[in-house]
């Protein structure tokens, strides 16, 4: 079963408020230790539907409040709220459930992200008998709906990682994003290590499947061209804070902070050669 956005409720997905994080020497903060602000007084909103681009180099903080929201890291202070109810700093094991069935997030690295030794399909029913109480029968007409989503056949189901391309792979672990039926899919960076045309299928199927499911998508990426292509709405990030935010296309076209200008100017335009300056 799919999840369409009339089914939605009205409160926004994610909202975020005053979301700071510190780090101390190796990771550990101390009382009057040095620490380091990796992200200071960040507030943005996520509507249902709609995909909320976070930009910015590395070291931005970008990577930090995505792990904030997954709850891979503990906000040093700040409020995080899913569907206007506030997430604990440290969730029971049965709240992680729940939160696992509203919430994915996809990687960088494919490869990374599935167990080489696993069959696809296998990692498929693997996550579909965790999350719900269905036979063999219902899980794999799941997965093939899931398959179709991502424009995959069901021959991937047999392979190992290993044995597809990069764009498969990546499509793999989207498809499995979607599995639990998420309302929100956070994707760290999730097309970067791919080509262009590849990246370009990917792009275009993450719309189709946010057009048919009304899924959320905070979109972490340092690459305009993406955002230009997926987002409707941006937060620009430098060095823990936000220096810009915006609807996508009048940030893009009209960049009020110098550092967005930078971050434009940075695109290689057509013509654009490695050693070159651009025109």
């Amino acid at each position: 079963m799919t999840v369409k956005a009339d089914e939605f409720t009205t409160v926004a997905p994610i909202e975020v408020s005053g979301l700071t994080k510190m780090f101390g020497h190796h990771g550990v903060v101390k009382r009057g230790a040095p620490q380091v602000v990796a992200v200071k007084d960040v507030s943005f909103r996520l509507e249902t539907g709609t995909t909320l681009a976070i930009v910015g180099e590395s070291g931005s903080g970008k990577t930090t409040v995505a792990r904030m929201i997954m709850g891979l890291e503990v906000p040093t202070s700040g409020r995080i709220t899913y569907f206007g109810e506030s997430r604990p700093a440290r969730p029971s094991t049965r709240q992680r459930r729940v939160y696992a069935r509203q919430m994915q997030m996809v990687f960088q690295n494919p490869y990374r992200s599935l167990d080489p030794r696993q069959p696809i399909g296998k990692a498929f029913d693997e996550l579909l008998r965790l999350h719900f109480p269905w036979d063999a029968g219902r899980r794999a007409a799941r997965t093939a709906e899931l398959l179709e989503l991502v424009r995959l056949d069901g021959g991937v189901l047999r392979a190992l990682p290993g044995q597809l391309s990069g764009g498969q792979r990546q499509r793999v672990c989207i498809a499995r994003a979607l599995a639990t039926e998420p309302r929100v899919v956070i994707l760290d960076e999730a097309v970067a290590a791919l080509d262009m045309s590849v990246q370009a299928q990917v792009l275009n199927v993450l719309a189709d499947v946010r057009d048919e499911t009304g899924v959320s998508y905070l979109f972490v990426t340092h690459d305009l061209a993406v955002v230009r292509q997926i987002a409707d709405e941006v937060v620009v990030m430098r060095a823990g804070e936000i220096v810009e935010r915006g609807l996508a296309a009048a940030v893009l076209d009209a960049p009020r902070h110098p550092y967005t200008r930078l971050l434009r100017d940075s695109v290689p335009r057509e013509g654009w050669k490695p050693g070159r300056r651009a025109p």
